[in-house]
């Protein structure tokens, strides 16, 4: 009768409860799950270019509600400061995934290493730092190399010659690069043509960068034959790699990458010394204004250093406007460095001194500024999503503070009837739970008497017998069992005996238990006898003398007796 009062009480709580809440939580049937949560890796990556405090923000929340590991927020953390050019958080993102290389979860999963690797490189690429971006780089392809995945090395292996090349090791970098785009050679699949596109690219990129712009045309040129190869025949080169695009995204990768190609062929004849170089650069530019890219204003933002070249500069400052427009008041940044470089340039090329002049000290004013932004960006990112979290938090704890006004009334006319009907039902659990501890522990105490019988070795007829009963008593007698970290290979070497004996006679004799479950019994064993005959000792100590965790002793002797060590101790008083 009691229990059925008991039950009755708690269906009261519960409907009461719902009752309590707002026409939301009545519209739903069903429990809210962790899942249910807008705190997820996918919110937040969504968020962190616009919003990257509310992207941390979602980060911290969905780690506490289970939604993502440790190891996998503190990644997260990572990229959305290796992403966010804003704050120039570098250094931040970088320390947190240098932390990670050493984590044991990390270290175990090779695929988690990856995208560490990725994000370091990533990082300090973009920090500039490109001896550390190299170091990353190699450990990167080391890592593919070990899982066999030959291709992917081979595209990093393009990143690190052009790494090198920025840390003045030019024919080293050089030679890398051209070794990898021969090893992609010709090779009509899908992942090959894709890694050569990007060697090809990079070495493009980096001959226009250095000056060596007859080198930077072949390698142009190659992207532009690999992508027609490509774009004739899609069904040659499908192998249905990860990055292959799908059939009607595939026009869309064509024409970036020829996009790019044709970008690299301007900006390399622009520099040319050859007699209709300008005639050629000002060809590709007009192809290259017939792509997606070249049709935006930040593809065409990216052509006006080639346009300086060639010295049009009544198409360089149009574009320079747009930009400008689309800026803002937000002029504290690289692009509008460049902005004022080129105005300047194109205010001497046009016979205007004197304001040529003016932006060539607003240039050099903002490249100090951007210098000392970069040291401070730390700082002020880690306000910026202090104040977040702040906002955010007292959203949270107004909302909480107006659902728990709506219950508190009820709840504590609840919480008196409940504490009345729990301290009967407790005061009655109790007596029974003693009863049955009691009758528990007197069988407990039965087993481990018969389990005696086998600590000293006797004269028997069955040698596989005696000899069971001489390793149980070993293992006892010398205490092999309090080893907590003693391997099985160790117990057999310490017991003079093969791994494989042991196990038959285990078989034979102790209903097929595994060497660990067969000291774990005897450890049990031992430790009732501690917790009978050592009143004074703790149950932490009596773990500690039988080679077993706390936590771990606690729970094997819950489930092989049904009972915790303090009860069994508390039923021997």
């Amino acid at each position: 009768m009691m229990r059925n009062y008991f039950i009755f009480t708690v269906l009261s709580v519960l409907m009461l409860g719902c009752a309590g809440g707002s026409d939301k939580d009545k519209a739903k049937d069903y429990p809210v799950q962790a899942s249910d949560t807008v705190y997820t890796e996918q919110a937040a990556m969504e968020t962190y270019g616009l919003q990257p405090e509310r992207a941390l923000l979602i980060i911290d929340s969905a780690e506490i509600v289970g939604n993502l590991t440790y190891v996998r927020a503190e990644l997260l953390r990572a990229k959305v400061y290796s992403r966010t050019t804003e704050g120039f958080q570098f250094d931040t993102a970088i320390l947190i995934a240098e932390r990670l290389v050493g984590n044991e979860k990390v270290l175990a999963d090779p695929d988690t290493q990856e995208e560490v690797f990725e994000l370091l490189l990533n990082a300090c690429r973009l920090r500039k730092d490109f001896g550390e971006a190299l170091h990353w780089a190699t450990q990167l392809g080391n890592l593919y190399r070990e899982r066999s995945e030959e291709t992917e090395a081979l595209r990093n292996d393009a990143e690190i010659g052009t790494l090198l090349i920025r840390i003045g090791q030019q024919d080293e970098g050089l030679g890398k690069i051209d070794f990898v785009i021969s090893q992609l050679n010709g090779k009509r699949k899908f992942h090959e043509l894709d890694a050569s596109i990007i060697a090809l690219k990079r070495k493009a990129e980096i001959c226009n960068e250095i000056g060596l712009y007859d080198d930077a045309i072949p390698a142009a040129r190659q992207m532009l034959a690999w992508l027609d190869d490509y774009e004739q025949h899609p069904t040659v080169f499908h192998d249905g790699n990860i990055r292959e695009p799908y059939d009607d995204e595939r026009p869309d990768y064509i024409d970036f990458y020829r996009g790019k190609a044709y970008a690299y062929l301007a900006a390399a004849y622009s520099g040319s010394e050859a007699v209709d170089s300008m005639e050629k650069s000002k060809e590709y530019l007009e192809l290259y204004e017939q792509t997606i890219a070249g049709q935006s204003v930040t593809g065409r933002f990216l052509i006006t250093p080639t346009l300086r070249k060639l010295g049009e500069y009544n198409r360089v400052l149009p574009i320079y406007d747009e930009v400008e427009r689309q800026l803002g008041n937000d002029t504290l940044n690289a692009n509008y460095l460049e902005i004022l470089h080129g105005r300047a340039e194109a205010a001497e090329a046009q016979g205007r001194p004197i304001e040529a002049i003016d932006y060539w000290k607003r240039h050099d004013v903002l490249n100090e500024l951007l210098s000392a932004r970069l040291l401070q960006g730390k700082a002020h990112f880690y306000a910026a999503r202090f104040n977040a979290q702040k906002q955010q938090m007292e959203i949270e704890r107004h909302a909480i503070r107006e659902r728990t006004q709506k219950r508190v009334i009820v709840a504590l006319l609840i919480v008196l009837t409940v504490i009345v009907v729990f301290l009967h039902y407790t005061f009655h659990q109790k007596r029974q739970l003693a009863e049955k501890n009691v009758a528990m522990v007197k069988l407990i105490d039965e087993k481990e008497e018969q389990s005696q019988l086998l600590t000293n070795p006797v004269e028997d007829t069955s040698e596989d017998l005696a000899l069971f009963r001489q390793m149980d008593h070993r293992i006892r007698a010398e205490r092999l069992y309090a080893d907590q970290g003693i391997q099985c290979d160790e117990l057999a070497e310490a017991l003079g005996m093969r791994r494989e004996t042991i196990s038959q006679l285990l078989n034979k004799y102790a209903s097929g238990s595994s060497i660990p479950a067969y000291l774990n019994d005897i450890r049990l064993s031992e430790a009732c006898k501690i917790l009978r005959e050592q009143p004074d000792a703790t149950i932490s100590e009596a773990a500690n003398q039988v080679g077993l965790a706390l936590r771990n002793l606690q729970r094997l002797f819950r489930e092989q007796y049904g009972i915790s060590p303090t009860e069994y101790r508390y039923s021997h008083k």
